[in-house]
């Protein structure tokens, strides 16, 4: 059978109800040249660029967060245990020794926020009833690799949000992750539901968009919708591509019953003070973790967009992390210091149980068809906004590193220790590991134009 062509940006369509429905395809050999190695070769690596973000600090005591050792054997501590657990150790560089530089900007969680997010100075702006108000200078590290890596897809990045309980009166700064510049910002969906509708439920343009409130109602019919055309298309693919493309119809069916299974669960307060999950601060973090890791695997599988930023937890948030006993703010406890050093260092382990969700579920996703995997072509930065929130420290800053962005960081993933280096360089080499050509990054004290050689093949 003559080998069909296939545009990247294909779609199925069909209909359901009367309200026109398409869905994405994730990449197929059909839509590459044939060349035999077309997928072996970097100029046909798709790479993403992703942020996941958690506020005040990983705790009072370095130690449990930093590995005792460096190089690429380095032997997990208690806080990063979670990774080998998950499986994903050898995808993970830990970053350590590093400093926030801004020079201007030192007002707390506002620097540390705004340094590690777009190495730039924060604009500082009048506080009215608040304590303090600021925003980003400069665009986020995000929206800078969106604006090469999103130029290709229907979704120039995706922003996500998993606990909804940020600061609201500190200014853009502490309140959303993602920032196109000053008070200019991409604010994220917390509901699963949202996320889902935006990137599987749109109308074919040609539609009558009053059926937009029907095509709610009719969202687990999408597949169904497209069947005639699914068939058409498995007509026309190679076994290989038909193979896959039956795993991504399973992918899209395991995510709507996901979604079922998670609107059962209410994301606001809840009032009753005898419910196994506790007070009305709970929320369900780790079921919109696993929920929202599923669609994000979906959307970069399918090139929806390749670029996502998770704003996991906020800078002076008031998360209240009940899955390991806290009762109060994570905020609050986070000052307290050694007082309450148990509970915020169980719930920096929790928060990377998290992260590894993520990271779990992009490796577990096939990418092309040379046996990658989306982690294999992704580069992932897990950071906060401080280092120890007692002391709203700015120096040996938390960071992780994930993927292996195409081939371009180093794998299996090291333990680099620095010596009071910037934090912009680590935002510079990923950067650079996913093909944006940038002689400098940042701004002001966060101004670097080189990048860590050791996180670079």
């Amino acid at each position: 059978m003559p080998r069909v062509r296939l545009s990247r940006r294909h779609l199925l369509k069909g209909s359901v109800g009367g309200a026109g429905v398409v869905l994405g395809l994730p990449l197929l050999e059909a839509m590459v040249p044939s060349r035999g190695t077309a997928f072996a070769q970097p100029a046909d690596v798709i790479r993403r660029f992703g942020v996941f973000f958690f506020g005040n600090g990983r705790g009072v005591e370095a130690a449990r967060w930093n590995p005792t050792n460096t190089g690429a054997d380095w032997a997990p501590s208690p806080q990063l245990e979670p990774l080998v657990t998950a499986g994903v150790k050898e995808y993970v560089s830990v970053v350590t020794g590093f400093d926030v530089g801004l020079r201007e900007s030192s007002r707390a969680h506002h620097n540390g926020t705004v340094g590690i997010l777009s190495g730039a100075e924060y604009i500082e702006q009048d506080p009215g009833n608040a304590n303090y108000r600021s925003t980003f200078s400069a665009p986020s590290v995000d929206q800078v690799a969106a604006e090469v890596l999103g130029q290709a897809t229907p979704y120039r990045s995706l922003e996500i949000g998993i606990s909804s309980r940020v600061a609201r009166s500190e200014g853009t700064t502490l309140q959303y992750l993602s920032h196109n510049g000053p008070d200019n910002f991409n604010p994220p969906e917390y509901e699963p539901s949202a996320l889902y509708e935006r990137l599987f439920g749109a109308l074919d343009p040609g539609e009558d968009t009053s059926l937009n409130d029907v095509r709610l109602a009719l969202r687990k019919s999408v597949l169904d919708g497209v069947a005639q055309d699914i068939q058409s298309l498995e007509a026309r693919v190679g076994t290989r591509d038909r193979a896959r493309l039956e795993q991504h119809l399973t992918n899209i069916r395991e995510i709507e019953a996901r979604l079922d299974t998670v609107s059962t669960v209410s994301c606001d307060a809840v009032e009753d003070p005898g419910d196994i999950r506790g007070s009305g601060s709970d929320e369900p973090i780790a079921e919109r973790m696993q929920a929202m890791s599923g669609l994000i695997a979906t959307a970069l599988a399918c090139d929806m967009s390749r670029v996502f930023s998770i704003l996991f937890s906020g800078s002076v948030g008031g998360t209240v992390f009940w899955q390991v006993g806290a009762t109060r703010g994570h905020h609050d406890l986070s000052h307290d210091g050694a007082a309450t050093q148990d509970v915020i260092d169980a719930a920096t382990i929790f928060t990377i149980e998290q992260f590894a969700v993520l990271l779990q579920v992009l490796k577990n996703t096939p990418d092309g068809v040379d046996g990658t995997n989306l982690l294999d072509n992704s580069a992932i930065l897990c950071t906060s906004d401080c280092a120890d929130g007692a002391a709203h420290s700015i120096t040996d800053f938390p960071i992780l590193v994930a993927g292996r962005a195409g081939g371009s960081l180093v794998y299996p993933g090291i333990h680099h220790r620095g010596s009071r280096n910037n934090t912009s360089e680590v935002l510079l080499t990923m950067l650079r590991g996913v093909g944006l050509d940038l002689a400098e990054f940042g701004g002001g004290g966060g101004l670097v134009s080189t990048t860590v050689g050791e996180l670079l093949v």
